[in-house]
């Protein structure tokens, strides 16, 4: 089933959880912390993250924690859309590692997109989790059933389920200068300049539109600024990939590390079902993936490298001329 046909077939018997829910570890607890799984599509956003955590842990060189995580992930069985946010505290109390989630879901025929304008409603909710963790840091001082402290809770996911529309984003990104941007994100090697990575982006921009079908089902990674809202970033790359590809008719899954441990912060988008290895786009290792077509890693090439092979389809693509910008809007309005 493609995503069109998705769209086009809304099942009566799917409607938004607003239930609060959880799963994972703390050192507070000698296994599991979980919510209730008396539905399938948590049972298999469970077993997403289990799969994953193995992985990493696999491939884990140095640290074995997980950055902090944004997610809204595409349940393709399930048919819902999970939002969730992502923290690791090391594991539980005998040292085995795992992070801890808390998320709820809405049906993904409801949420097509994401497109650019309804970003800020995602946004919201992943807020709205947010709060859990100021309550995790007070259940480290007085452990006690976690169900007593967490459960009972639902989030208004009303905006989600009315796919509604907020543009207001938009005023925001027309005020950041994309220099300052530029110097926070650090999307290139310390020598790369704005003008030379404004030209790498749009060449990139030009390889996705060129690629752009039902049959294309990319990987692409995106930079972001930590010390910047992660809003006006988040819904602005969704805006630049809606001018290439028809992010309307699909429902892509969004994995965000607003913050890498000081390393660059990244956006992760899944136009296709998602698989085990995905979870490590949250991880160091997700620069690694073969199939990431990665913004990040363009802008990091040097320039004349003599490699016989394009690092990505974007090196295929004739040099562009770049459109003269200033603001961050002036960049993810760009035309290709």
């Amino acid at each position: 089933m493609g995503w069109s046909d998705l769209f086009r077939s809304k099942s009566s018997r799917l409607e938004p959880d607003p239930r609060l829910r959880w799963f994972g570890k703390l050192p507070t607890y000698a296994d599991y912390y979980s919510s209730a799984t008396d539905v399938d599509w948590a049972v298999e956003f469970h077993d997403w993250l289990l799969k994953g955590v193995e992985l990493h842990l696999s491939r884990a060189i140095g640290s074995r924690r997980v950055p902090s995580a944004l997610l809204m992930v595409r349940l393709p069985k399930g048919k819902m859309t999970v939002f969730a946010t992502l923290q690791d505290y090391g594991g539980d109390m005998r040292g085995r590692p795992f992070p801890l989630v808390f998320y709820t879901a809405v049906p993904t025929a409801l949420w097509p997109g994401p497109t650019s304008d309804a970003i800020p409603a995602a946004v919201r909710v992943f807020e709205i989790l947010g709060k859990q963790w100021d309550r995790v840091s007070r259940f480290f001082n007085a452990p006690g059933r976690f169900e007593a402290v967490f459960g009972g809770q639902e989030l208004n996911l009303d905006e989600l389920a009315s796919a509604a529309q907020d543009g207001a984003w938009a005023a925001a990104a027309r005020r950041l200068s994309l220099e300052q941007w530029f110097e926070a994100a650090r999307p290139g090697r310390e020598d790369t300049k704005l003008a030379d990575w404004v030209s790498l982006v749009a060449r990139w921009g030009q390889s996705i539109a060129q690629l752009e079908s039902e049959e294309f089902e990319p990987t692409l990674r995106f930079p972001l600024a930590p010390t910047l809202p992660l809003e006006v970033q988040i819904a602005g790359w969704m805006r630049w990939l809606e001018r290439r590809m028809a992010v309307e008719k699909r429902a892509l899954s969004l994995l965000v590390t607003p913050d890498e441990g000081g390393s660059q912060a990244r956006l992760n988008v899944v136009a296709r079902e998602l698989v085990a290895d995905d979870f490590l786009l949250l991880t160091a290792a997700g620069a690694s993936l073969s199939y990431v077509d990665d913004l990040c890693r363009v802008a990091e090439r040097p320039t004349g490298s003599g490699e016989s092979e394009p690092a990505t389809a974007a090196e295929a693509v004739p040099t562009v001329a770049p459109t003269p910008v200033g603001t961050w809007a002036d960049l993810i309005e760009a035309e290709n």
